[in-house]
């Protein structure tokens, strides 16, 4: 029994070093197709530097696989497209339709107690607060509306295509 286990861990060990080193041109291949696809500067830039591209047909696949993310960056440029962007603005729309509703109802029976003369500071300074929060819940929409995490995304991704096209060819 103990000679089974023995045999079939030695031959597991002499297996997962010849998957690990087999074709290491397709996973390089993926690699680049992965971090361009996955919009990541970083990582394009630190293969480009380390491995660089190795022929003109190979640069026009990457070239062309950046061509493609721009164009579907640039169709989710939109705030019902961009799933971020559309819940910041979801999220903000509900902050100030909260603070618009708070600030009413407290001011609403602030006029209608009559004590109009008698100003409590509590309450003042709750309105005052809840209001300040509905500002700057504007400015956040604001924000939102113009999509800036698929902008983001989009300029990423068009850098990503200017490096690929002023990449040049490895000499190794």
């Amino acid at each position: 029994m103990m000679k089974k286990y023995l045999l079939l861990s030695f031959v597991s060990l002499c297996i997962v070093p010849v998957c690990m080193q087999a074709k290491p041109e397709m996973n390089r291949k993926a690699t680049f197709d992965v971090a361009i696809e996955n919009v990541d500067v970083k990582l394009v830039e630190k293969l480009l530097k380390r491995e660089g591209i190795d022929d003109e047909n190979s640069k026009k696949l990457l070239l062309e696989t950046a061509e493609d993310v721009v164009a579907q960056c640039e169709e989710r440029v939109s705030l019902l497209k961009s799933g971020w962007d559309c819940a910041r603005f979801a999220w903000w729309l509900m902050w100030i339709g909260c603070g618009t509703r708070v600030c009413v109802g407290v001011l609403d029976s602030f006029f209608n107690s009559g004590r109009l003369k008698g100003i409590e500071k509590p309450v003042g300074f709750f309105t005052a607060g809840v209001g300040v929060c509905t500002v700057s819940g504007f400015y956040y929409l604001v924000q939102a509306w113009k999509c800036p995490t698929a902008l983001r995304r989009l300029e990423n991704a068009r850098t990503i295509e200017d490096l690929i096209k002023n990449a040049p060819l490895s000499t190794t």
